[in-house]
């Protein structure tokens, strides 16, 4: 009685837990399509590498315009649980489940699920198609007696792979092999046994059959230098110990010195050399692809099961360069990954925020300013997590699995991070997507160093803002105040505000009073600013959300609070000056990001973060808006010494307004005053003579003497307007100078810089004078060519390399000069002019590899 209610239980759980694996993927194409419903039965579970790969191809199709599907997921989890007790519970709830459910076609993948309908699918699922894939071992007589079925048979490459080790390590005697005993363990076992006898006659073929991972691990330790490990696969031991699908691999290769080959592409990356591997996402999309077909109309017995082999050559750089394999022995066409980048240092920046937030972007302009002597031996990538305009809770999960899977093969320098939830997710994710990479973060409202205890990589800016001082020069500048209104919200940003508001909050006990808006909508403030009494200010921390959850932009809160405000607004961060704000105490994401862009310096010069102290008091100025001032009738003989006012005016009437005693002296002697004014226009001129001398070398390459890339971006930007509202064409040509590092290190800097030099004279030499042609970066240029067609602009690339052919001959240079290059138009669907200058690179690149044959 006990065995029976213990089964039933575990009926119970199955059910129970199934049920929670439905997903709804509809894609729409069109209102009139007939909705189908299909099952994806699962041999596996949720979070196996090759399962999710096999689901994603799936979907990929089924997610398409061009289907109208309800898909249902059934994860069988039989990589952990295979007794015949557990397929009889399945059998058991599937019946009960699907009772009274049809489904028009059916998904399996992998040996488990397939074995489990050829078995029980015609009483689970009558007459209901099956499209299967993942399958090992297959015979067509094996699918005899079901003529609906049909489907992708796992066609992974053992012979390929063996061959391709033996060519990469002749010296090759014995292949030691490891896998399982689990059902794609048997499956593959069969497979590989027919591999065997072809390399009978030169190879030893010895199964590392241990008892448990633990001994493998032992034995592989002592294993001969002139041979290798085949890692077929490794799921569980003999002593029934489970394992992901990473882990096995990983393991033997860290206690091995012999190189390691297997089958899978989902081992690539976690030890393995590469081999011949087989992709699940191509199986599930080939498999998606037949479904499609079926539900269409088209009967399964007249589509042929593929068993074509969905391979292809993966290596990993990491484990070739430990072996010493040189790449040019690797089949062609093959995928490497983990390449490395010697000559180029790789920062990642992840903001909190969006692109085009003033503080953001002044964080990166400050960092930049730093690293500038360095900037060709940098190479930049920018994450901006949006976390305003995206406030699910799941967001920043989805986040993580996106930029686990990017940068899964991406080896990063440095982090920054900027904010606080840009550094709370490094923090958290830091040993899954960064591992042992070095972080600083900036921009942090509310740090402890408990946050950073055990994390000896971490080091950064906290975002140190003077709200004291704010509040002191509030008080100085309306000296009849007795309350201060504190405009706050309640994200992760207000909270830290809040936190920072109630330390100083005893200071004021008897000097002024506190009222905190935290819980209104953005409506109800624009009302409430309106009649706020003359005896009171205003103090603006962040209103990013309301109460109801609508989002503002930074520019957005200030413009809507100041509008109808009846008193002035304070705050501690300049991004608000100018947009409404009075001033304040103000911190700047220009002097934070400087800060940062020091500490990135010491870091990448070889300094570890742990001994590089956390500023915890970063620069804060004060600064105030004129405007503001006037409209409120406050004086800047109240502001402190040293303050910057923006938006001051030059006019004599405005001089005369704040400097009465002074002006007056000197309007009583007229000679005196012609004086002034004469030494006022010099001096404006004088400013504009600099200012645009300053313009000048601010868009202009020093070395080349040809405009700069800031110059570069604003011309182009100024021809794709032409192009928007006109039949104007901008044709842009990315340049490349072949072989700079060579001549660099071969000849000296000075003769690289003659180099670059000497290529500008001859392509401006061709241009005509409405063409552009700017210094993108070190050895990169960029023509933008004035109202050219496609055609025409490869024209005159033409005669710019006849120009540097015909300067080779004359033997002026001790070597040859050449040029990579690409082409591209802007088109009315082009979505930005970066994508139009990364389709130009892109074509470049292509150029460049074809020039030189390269892997």
């Amino acid at each position: 009685m006990k065995k029976y209610y213990k089964i039933l239980s575990l009926a119970l759980a199955l059910l129970f837990i199934t049920n929670f694996s439905y997903i709804n993927v509809q894609a729409y194409s069109s209102s009139t399509l007939e909705t189908k419903t299909v099952l994806f039965i699962n041999s596996y579970h949720s979070g196996y590498k090759w399962s999710d790969d096999i689901f994603d191809g799936i979907k990929s199709v089924l997610n398409s315009d061009y289907a109208n599907i309800k898909l249902q997921v059934e994860y069988m989890d039989t990589q952990r649980v295979v007794d015949s007790q557990y397929l009889q519970l399945l059998l058991d709830t599937y019946r009960y489940k699907f009772s009274d459910r049809n489904f028009d076609l059916i998904i399996s993948s992998d040996d488990a699920a397939f074995e489990f309908l050829l078995k029980y699918g015609d009483q689970l699922f009558p007459n209901t198609p099956v499209v299967f894939c993942g399958v090992n071992y297959f015979e067509q007589q094996m699918i005899n007696n079901h003529s609906s079925y049909t489907g992708v048979v796992e066609g992974f490459d053992i012979g390929a792979t063996i061959d391709t080790a033996i060519k990469l390590h002749p010296e090759t005697k014995t292949v030691y092999y490891v896998v399982d005993d689990t059902t794609t363990g048997v499956s593959i076992m069969r497979e590989f046994s027919n591999v065997i006898p072809e390399y009978s006659d030169r190879l030893d073929f010895i199964k590392l059959d241990e008892e448990n991972l633990r001994e493998i691990i032992n034995s592989v330790n002592s294993l001969p230098q002139n041979s290798i490990i085949l890692y077929l696969i490794y799921f569980k031991d003999n002593q029934g110990n489970h394992y992901d699908y990473y882990e096995a691999v990983s393991m033997i290769e860290q206690n091995c010195s012999i190189p390691i080959y297997s089958v899978w592409n989902f081992t690539l990356g976690h030890g393995i050399v590469g081999g011949k591997l087989t992709s699940g996402f191509y199986q599930g999309k080939t498999a998606a692809e037949i479904a499609i077909r079926i539900l269409n109309g088209e009967h399964p017995s007249n589509i042929p099961v593929v068993t074509e082999k969905t391979t292809s050559y993966e290596f990993d750089f990491k484990q070739l360069e430990k072996h010493n394999i040189p790449l040019e022995l690797l089949p062609q066409n093959s995928i490497v990954i983990n390449v490395a980048k010697p000559s180029k240092k790789q920062i990642l920046i992840l903001n909190s925020y969006n692109k085009g937030l003033k503080w953001t972007d002044d964080l990166e302009l400050g960092i930049k300013s730093k690293l500038d002597a360095s900037m060709d031996n940098i190479e930049f990538t920018y994450e901006f997590m949006d976390v305003q305009r995206n406030t699910d809770p799941v967001y920043l999960q989805h986040l993580y699995e996106l930029l686990i899977r990017k940068y899964k093969n991406k080896q990063f320098d440095l982090v920054i991070s900027t904010d606080d939830v840009a550094f709370n997710f490094v923090k958290m994710y830091h040993d899954k997507i960064f591992k042992n990479v070095p972080a600083i973060f900036c921009g942090v409202n509310y740090f402890e160093e408990s946050m950073i205890e055990n994390h000896d990589l971490f080091t950064g800016v906290v975002e140190s803002y003077d709200l004291k001082g704010t509040i002191d020069v509030a008080l100085q500048i309306n000296s009849k105040v007795n309350n201060i209104i504190v405009i706050n919200d309640t994200t992760v940003t207000g909270q830290a505000n809040r936190k920072n508001l109630d330390l100083i909050l005893p200071f004021y006990n008897d000097v002024v009073s506190f009222e905190i808006w935290d819980n209104y909508n953005m409506p109800e403030i624009q009302e409430k600013v309106k009649t706020i009494n003359h005896d009171s200010i205003i103090l603006l921390l962040s209103f990013n959300r309301d109460k109801s959850n609508n989002n503002f932009s930074y520019d957005e809160s200030i413009s809507l609070i100041s509008k109808n405000a009846s008193v002035p607004i304070y705050g501690v961060w300049d991004f608000y000056l100018g947009k409404g704000l009075l001033g304040g105490v103000l911190t700047s994401g220009f002097t934070h990001g400087q800060t940062v862009g020091d500490m990135a310096i010491s870091i990448l010069s070889g300094e570890k973060p742990s001994e590089i102290p956390v500023v915890i008091d970063s620069p804060n100025i004060y600064m105030f808006d004129y405007s503001v001032l006037k409209k409120f009738n406050l004086s800047m003989r109240n502001l402190p010494n040293g303050s910057i006012v923006i938006n001051k005016p030059n006019s004599i009437i405005d001089y005369y307004t704040n400097n009465k005693k002074v002006f007056v002296s000197l309007v009583s002697i007229f000679t005196s005053l012609c004086i002034i004014v004469l030494l006022m226009y010099i001096n404006i001129r004088s400013r504009k003579i600099a200012e645009e001398k300053e313009r000048y070398f601010a868009l202009t390459d020093s070395l080349t003497g040809v405009p700069n890339r800031r110059a570069g971006i604003e011309h182009l930007n100024k021809q794709i307007k032409k192009s928007q509202e006109s039949t104007f064409q901008t044709t842009i040509c990315f340049i490349d100078v072949n072989d700079l590092k060579v001549i660099n290190d071969t000849f000296g800097h000075r003769e690289g810089d003659n180099l670059l030099t000497v290529v500008c004279q001859l392509i401006k030499s061709t241009l005509r004078e409405v063409d552009m042609l700017c210094r993108f970066a070190g050895d990169e240029f960029l023509i933008i060519f004035d109202d050219l067609s496609l055609e025409e602009a490869k024209n005159t690339l033409e005669l710019i390399i006849t120009s540097i052919e015909e300067y080779n001959l004359t033997g002026s240079s001790p070597y040859n000069i050449s040029i990579s290059y690409g082409f591209s138009q802007y088109q009315e669907d082009c979505e930005s002019i970066d994508d139009l200058i990364e389709k130009a690179d892109n074509a470049m690149y292509e150029n460049k590899s074809s020039n030189r044959n390269l892997l």
